[in-house]
């Protein structure tokens, strides 16, 4: 049988962030030396406390049916953290899952959607497989959201706002002003805000301000979050969503219908990620921020002109001036042997730019931003 792709899937784009390391993951089988800025994974391994917490719970006997919205322990955790009632969260398989329930609970086919460029790619893809309708607006040249330019883009089809901050693909972490204009906004319109905060605690300078500062959940505002960035549990697969009970009864309707629930003693060693290991998170940040000085240093030194990354793991650089007519990542994919991502894949006005994870050894790091120099000639 000749097998025709559906519309909704001939729509999507390949994940940007996943294709980079593809490419590169096929060079290194070859055999071919690849320095791996990419992927925006931390390179730690996960705590001991929340591997052995997983090992017991299976022994416990943990490895069966969860309940769809997650077990009981798991979001009475999440919701003494966030002071509210488990009623308001729901555990996921990712956070990128639980952004996906959260459209999908949201939006009728032909709504709008409002997404902060440059923004994760993901964000874009998931609006349209939720039958939104994804309207990109640039932020400023510091990647700060233009309050202005947000609001000459709602219009009556508009639905819901994502935010994300501290930002991929920038480290931007958005100012108190900036967070509660937004919120207003959407307050003022009726509008959704899903806030994703999955890189909140990884804050170099200045302080992490949550949407749920200016807004309630009962005022629109869906807050993501997750174990990967901050436990390094990428592989774990899980995530949460907080929001009020009534759309979250929606999203536990959804994931009860397609993954059912997340892994059962997965979700049981979370709850020792969140009481036990605080200190295992504060050495992970105090590394990262060692590696983010690194890279200023590198590239400061070079004069190189780009944003100061206050968050996150990445930094986000204009190569504009050193390579033309041509995706820098590629180019330094074929020429330096160096892994990034491109920038297309956060927006189509960033063609110049790359993306550089520092979820990687200080050794990478200096080694790939050196051959990176190298291969733009300063």
């Amino acid at each position: 049988m000749k097998y025709s792709v559906p519309a909704r899937l001939l729509e999507l784009e390949e994940s940007a962030t996943l294709k980079a390391s593809e490419k590169a993951n096929e060079m290194i089988s070859k055999g071919i030396k690849v320095f791996k800025l990419d992927v925006g994974e931390p390179d730690f391994q996960t705590p001991k406390k929340i591997i052995e917490a997983a090992y017991n719970a299976m022994l416990k006997g943990f490895t069966h049916y969860a309940p769809s919205s997650g077990i009981p322990q798991l979001r009475q955790a999440i919701a003494e953290k966030y002071s509210v009632t488990p009623a308001n969260v729901i555990v996921t398989p990712g956070s990128k899952q639980g952004i996906f329930y959260a459209l999908y609970s949201i939006i009728n086919p032909g709504e709008e959607v409002l997404i902060l460029n440059p923004s994760w790619s993901s964000y874009k893809q998931i609006v349209k497989l939720s039958g939104g309708v994804p309207v990109e607006i640039n932020t400023d040249k510091s990647f700060t959201p233009d309050i202005d330019l947000i609001k000459k883009k709602i219009t009556k089809k508009t639905k819901a706002i994502i935010v994300n901050s501290p930002n991929n693909p920038t480290g931007a972490v958005y100012e108190d002003r900036t967070v509660r204009e937004i919120s207003q906004l959407a307050i003022e319109n009726g509008l959704f805000i899903i806030s994703d905060e999955i890189y909140d605690r990884l804050v170099y300078e200045g302080e992490f301000v949550s949407f749920r500062k200016y807004m309630k959940y009962e005022d629109g505002l869906i807050l993501i979050n997750g174990f990967s960035k901050a436990y390094a549990m990428t592989g774990w697969r899980l995530g949460y969503v907080i929001a009020s009970p009534e759309i979250i009864k929606q999203m536990a309707k959804l994931q009860g219908h397609t993954a059912t629930s997340p892994t059962t003693f997965a979700q049981v060693a979370a709850v020792t990620a969140l009481k036990e290991c605080e200190e295992d998170v504060k050495a992970m940040v105090n590394e990262f921020a060692e590696r983010r000085k690194i890279i200023i240093e590198m590239l400061d030194k070079k004069g190189l002109n780009y944003v100061r990354p206050k968050g996150a793991f990445y930094f986000f650089v204009d190569l504009g001036n050193y390579i033309k007519n041509v995706d820098p990542a590629e180019y330094l994919l074929e020429k330096a042997k160096v892994s990034v991502t491109s920038g297309l894949g956060f927006g189509d006005d960033y063609s110049s730019y790359v993306r550089i994870s520092y979820a990687t050894s200080r050794e990478t790091i200096i080694a790939g931003i050196e051959n990176i120099f190298n291969a733009i000639g300063i």
